[in-house]
């Protein structure tokens, strides 16, 4: 099988123009299940970009499983695009930052596999003291409901050498990681590279659980700019995407 992992930005930056840059990108991947974050509720997001990958290739459609963030009127949330029928479709909510994770299942010949997908909070930038508990909450309640089978994606806001990622690391493997032995920067792009002048950071991956999977491949996505505009890109990140085999 096949997992991407993007975050949208919301609605901001051009979002009209990135649109279609967005649908092209995933649709070259043709990913069997995207974990998308940022997603911003009042446009449906999530909707406009499954409904336009759907028309590509309506023979493999792909289902919507949104989750809104908790907290009074949210305008944003997380959501997962599926090919594969979701047998179980649940949320966490996170300490703090009104952030949340989700969770399906799906079959993948004849097994069951969990994919996870979370955006966890982008403060403080200088300590992990809410990501890092973000995360242990989010593997506790992963491993209680499945020892094995696990795929996360997400946007982490958090750099490989942090404690945060070392917490999932005691429990899962950076598919990036493992197939070319270093990790990508994901962001920022061109997009709003000028406003960050000095960044280049890893703060999206694709984790899975390598007692029960085996990753073949793992390459950034979304990294294309708009042919006339070369600031023009997706998303303010890079994707990820990762091919996975199913071992046992």
């Amino acid at each position: 099988m096949k997992i991407a992992t993007l975050n949208l930005r919301h609605n901001q930056d051009r979002w009209d123009e990135r649109f279609p840059l967005v649908v092209d990108s995933l649709h070259d991947e043709q990913a069997d299940v995207i974990g998308l974050q940022e997603v911003w509720l009042e446009i449906h997001q999530a909707h406009m970009i499954a409904d336009a990958l759907n028309q590509h290739t309506p023979q493999q459609p792909y289902d919507v499983y949104l989750q809104p963030k908790w907290g009074d009127q949210p305008v944003e949330g997380i959501a997962i695009l599926s090919r594969l029928p979701a047998l179980a479709h649940e949320r966490l909510e996170l300490p703090e930052g009104q952030r949340i994770a989700q969770r399906i299942v799906v079959n993948v010949d004849g097994k069951s596999v969990n994919i996870a997908n979370t955006h966890l909070h982008h403060r403080p930038q200088e300590d992990e003291s809410i990501r890092l508990p973000q995360m242990q909450a989010l593997l506790t309640w992963m491993f209680e409901r499945a020892p094995d089978r696990w795929l996360l994606t997400g946007d982490m806001n958090a750099q490989p050498e942090s404690t945060t990622i070392a917490a999932a690391l005691d429990r899962l493997q950076s598919a990036y990681y493992d197939v070319h032995q270093q990790q990508p920067v994901t962001f920022p792009t061109p997009l709003v590279a000028d406003q960050l002048p000095d960044w280049a950071w890893t703060i999206d991956y694709i984790f899975y659980t390598a007692r029960s999977m085996r990753v073949s491949g793992c390459h950034v996505m979304a990294d294309q700019a708009a042919p006339d505009d070369p600031k023009l890109y997706p998303s303010d990140h890079f994707g990820l995407a990762a091919q996975v085999e199913v071992m046992a």
